[in-house]
């Protein structure tokens, strides 16, 4: 059973921030979430962001997250890259998840802020992560890369896995999946079958933010649909999804699809629980439990101090 402080949240997602997603414009949902995260997530001591590189209109791509309890000089570099459907999701929203994580891990925290559709539709999104990540690289001296997304996040997680391969550059030594989105064809049974136990997203939003992002585009393509993609070699890969969910389906279906392709896949199933619930980190016990196994994961498949180091020239993604 979920603890009283999840019960709460649950309850509170259910009844503010399910309505909101269905019935307010993302550009107004943005703010709305922003505000909120200020209110309800807990911040690390001394947060503080830094822009690394922008778009070319001057805003924000790729950007360092940094806290008392960051590392002078850490192990590596977590990319984050954030859900929202495709078309909302911004720094306010995540920056304690992720250096949380990064810290936890010893890791470099940094964010990007891909562009957004409808304004931006596929491959505008992943496009701008392949550029964050390749900046990383270039700037990394050598140190390993590990990525993390969440719901649309997730997708632009595992496409960018794909983009990697297709043009021989280094991948990054892990992947973690938070109920990701790895299937825009629509049709797995989940997504009907569960919209009573959904408590965040409401299925006519998710189905219109996924036709904004591919704006006619083939859903076929393993960029947008990735698990009809070639995974073979690719890096250790965690996966978290709950029961309840629409994108139960997405998650544990893109599971089997990446063990019958040999990846080193982690995957947990939780009960009871809001899609995404570890952005509640410090606000309840299973959000804890599950970053807590994201640090162990990450922890555990860093490559040794003495292994090879990555060739940052080849990650011109």
């Amino acid at each position: 059973m979920p603890s009283r402080q999840q019960k709460f949240l649950n309850l509170f997602t259910r009844i503010v921030q399910k309505p909101a997603l269905a019935f307010v414009r993302p550009v107004w949902l943005s703010r709305i979430v922003a505000n909120q995260s200020a209110m309800f997530f807990v911040k690390p001591k001394g947060l503080r962001t830094s822009i690394i590189t922008t778009h070319s209109d001057g805003t924000p791509l790729l950007t360092e997250i940094r806290t008392d309890a960051s590392r002078a000089t850490p192990k590596g570099t977590l990319l984050y890259i954030h859900g929202g459907g495709f078309v909302i999701g911004s720094l306010p929203l995540y920056r304690h998840l992720v250096a949380a994580i990064a810290d936890a891990a010893g890791l470099r925290a940094m964010f990007v802020d891909y562009r957004l559709a409808p304004e931006h539709p596929a491959p505008a999104a992943l496009d701008d992560v392949a550029q964050a990540y390749a900046h990383i690289s270039q700037m990394a001296e050598g140190q390993p890369i590990a990525i993390a997304g969440d719901s649309a996040g997730g997708n632009l997680a595992l496409a960018l896995i794909l983009r990697l391969k297709s043009r021989n550059a280094a991948l990054p030594y892990a992947t973690v999946c938070l109920s990701p989105v790895t299937d825009l064809r629509g049709g797995n049974p989940s997504f009907t079958a569960n919209v009573k136990t959904e408590r965040l997203l409401p299925p006519k939003w998710a189905l219109r933010s996924g036709a904004a992002y591919k704006n006619g585009a083939d859903p076929t393509d393993p960029e947008l649909s990735p698990i009809l993609g070639d995974f073979t070699g690719a890096p250790p890969t965690l996966i978290h999804v709950d029961t309840g969910e629409i994108l139960y389906d997405d998650a544990r279906l893109m599971a089997d699809h990446l063990r019958s392709q040999g990846v080193d896949v982690t995957y947990t199933e939780e009960s009871g629980l809001l899609h995404v619930w570890h952005l509640n980190i410090g606000r309840s016990p299973e959000a804890d439990k599950s970053v807590a196994q994201i640090v162990d994961f990450l922890c555990s498949h860093a490559p040794a101090s003495d292994a090879p180091r990555l060739d940052s020239k080849a990650n011109s993604a």
